[in-house]
């Protein structure tokens, strides 16, 4: 298919995204990092005060900006979420492109996707804009630098809320300041299965860190993949922000890499039943729920990670947690399916997969 062919969704859905390749920096238990900007426009009311009126033209006015910038470069996706079918929807979620918020929003709220696939502006979500950018692997730094010339870009064209003393305006008290969030993705699958994700979340409250699942605030933990992100943006300079968040994250790591030494040692048997179930219900299941196989995919990557297999690499299991996504699974059957078809679906597409690694 030709390039200027494709759909947006068939552009989205072709680009890589983010589970690391072998070539990403930080430990194998990093997936992605995350920076997100939040950011208001002077003289309209910040959502959710606001009306579809005042909403539709900081649409035009974030989308003209956009243009006249070229911040989001040349092959900028823009889309009008109230156009969005359902599968659509569930895409842009999975591909931590739009928040379920914006997603189920019912105004005028837009998302404008970069070329890469690794930037996306959301507007009217819970503030008019919210600028993130999303890498894989451990690189806070480098988001950051992304993000900061977007906004930058974006700051030359629109009259942004900021005041001397508090710093930027936000409609959520605990986004003023910086306005920034920095989130990296974990997976923890060894504290998980030593019972200590609980000791974790409180030890991080203590320094003004939160512990949330894949999709962030309200979204449950699948796959054992856990997003720790700053709670405050107020007192502290994005930079401090940032090299803070990352130098816990290298504790946690320790901490992960540690628990998975310790079962190998200590608890292998519980460890081999772990891995072993896994493998078993991905290789052999007729039906896989999502939460199904995110949980028995978790197990398959530490054993993947814990060199238990030697016909699988982390490639190819980084590979199946992107394709069982019931979005992802709907969007190659063409249509919205019901659960029981897109179950039998998933369970196909990783029964076909496995077997092709497994020729013995």
């Amino acid at each position: 298919m030709a390039e200027q062919n494709k759909t947006w969704l068939d552009k989205i859905m072709a680009r890589p995204f983010a589970f690391p390749s072998e070539s990403a920096p930080g430990s194998p238990v990093v997936i992605s990092s995350r920076i997100r900007l939040a950011r208001n426009l002077n003289k309209y009311p910040f959502p959710p005060a606001s009306s579809q009126e005042s909403d539709a033209q900081v649409g035009e006015l974030v989308q003209l900006a956009i243009k006249r910038s070229r911040a989001m470069g040349v092959g900028c996706i823009s889309l009008n979420v109230n156009s969005l079918n359902n599968v659509e929807r569930m895409i842009l979620l999975e591909r931590q492109l739009a928040s379920r918020e914006l997603l189920k929003s019912p105004g005028k709220q837009y998302v404008h996707i970069s070329r890469s696939g690794n930037c996306s502006i959301m507007v009217n979500e819970e503030d008019h804009l919210r600028i993130q950018t999303v890498l894989p692997g451990l690189q806070l730094r480098r988001a950051w630098k992304k993000v900061n010339e977007l906004d930058d870009a974006l700051s030359q064209e629109l009259d942004i809320a900021y005041d001397r003393d508090l710093g930027y305006l936000t409609a959520c008290p605990s986004n003023v300041g910086t306005g920034l969030r920095a989130s990296v993705m974990l997976h923890l699958a060894g504290l998980s299965l030593k019972d200590n994700i609980g000791q974790l979340e409180r030890a991080l409250a203590k320094l003004n860190l939160t512990v949330r699942g894949m999709y962030g605030e309200g979204s449950g933990s699948y796959g054992n993949m856990y997003q720790i992100s700053n709670q405050s943006t107020l007192g502290e300079s994005e930079e401090e922000i940032i090299d803070r968040l990352g130098r816990v994250i290298d504790q946690i790591v320790e901490h992960e890499e540690s628990a998975r030494r310790s079962l190998l040692a200590n608890e292998r048997t519980r460890l081999l039943d772990k891995v072993g179930r896994s493998f078993g219900l991905l290789r052999y299941s007729y039906m896989l729920s999502e939460s199904e196989a995110f949980e028995a995919l978790s197990g398959l990557r530490l054993g993947v990670a814990l060199n238990m297999f030697d016909f699988l690499d982390m490639q190819c299991v980084n590979e199946l947690f992107n394709s069982v996504h019931s979005g992802v699974i709907a969007c190659h059957a063409g249509r919205e399916l019901e659960k029981k078809e897109c179950d039998t679906l998933r369970a196909k597409t990783v029964r076909e997969r496995l077997r092709e690694n497994d020729c013995r």
